[in-house]
């Protein structure tokens, strides 16, 4: 069987990488479960072109048992008007696989919307790139079904920002607006969209 692979998106500001120690930890989940090797990633200022060390720059580290590829690029955020709400019962993105054929093909139903809403036996999960967070007039919540445990949201869930609850699709009504987070996304960069546009 061959050996999966796994990649880690870290943002980078103006030549600082951000939320490192939570990637650093989920690199070494990753590798304690799955890569029978005592493979170390070190991620170093020096290492960041030139040219990438002002604005925002995606750092993206792809790797396996027998190899570490690390490439930076500028990142700019993609629009995100319309979420269409698909399910899949039996999806599992736990870790961070480099294979995300899973996602990609629930991502072909979109239809004419923007990104999808997945939904699990039941119970909202993540976009096909990111987690979320749901506003009311009480405060600010991430669904406890989430697929990935993404860095930004166990940062946001440790500083107290937001809360962790159920949410199924039958309570998005309570909420009135959406948010997308992941490690290149905080909640004031406003990805965001009204419930009325998740389909």
């Amino acid at each position: 069987m061959n050996t999966p692979s796994f990649i880690e998106t870290i943002k980078v500001l103006d030549g600082q990488f951000i939320n490192l120690p939570y990637h650093y930890e989920r690199m070494s989940r990753t590798i304690a479960s799955f890569l029978n090797t005592a493979i170390s990633i070190d991620l170093s200022i020096d290492d960041i072109p030139v040219n990438l060390r002002t604005g925002l720059v995606k750092c993206r580290v792809a790797y396996s048992s027998n190899y570490i590829s690390v490439e930076y690029t500028r990142y700019t955020f993609r629009k995100v008007e319309s979420l269409r709400l698909v399910e899949d019962n039996e999806i599992d993105y736990s870790y961070k696989y480099e294979d995300r054929s899973s996602l990609l093909s629930l991502l072909s139903r979109k239809e004419n919307c923007d990104d999808i809403l997945i939904v699990k036996n039941g119970y909202i999960t993540d976009t096909s790139y990111s987690n979320v967070v749901l506003e009311n007039a009480t405060g600010l919540y991430t669904p406890s079904s989430y697929l990935l445990s993404g860095t930004k949201r166990r940062m946001l869930l440790d500083q107290g920002r937001i809360k962790e609850t159920d949410i199924k699709v039958s309570d998005l009504h309570h909420y009135s607006k959406l948010y997308l987070i992941n490690s290149m996304i905080d909640i004031e960069d406003n990805i965001s969209l009204a419930l009325s546009q998740v389909i």
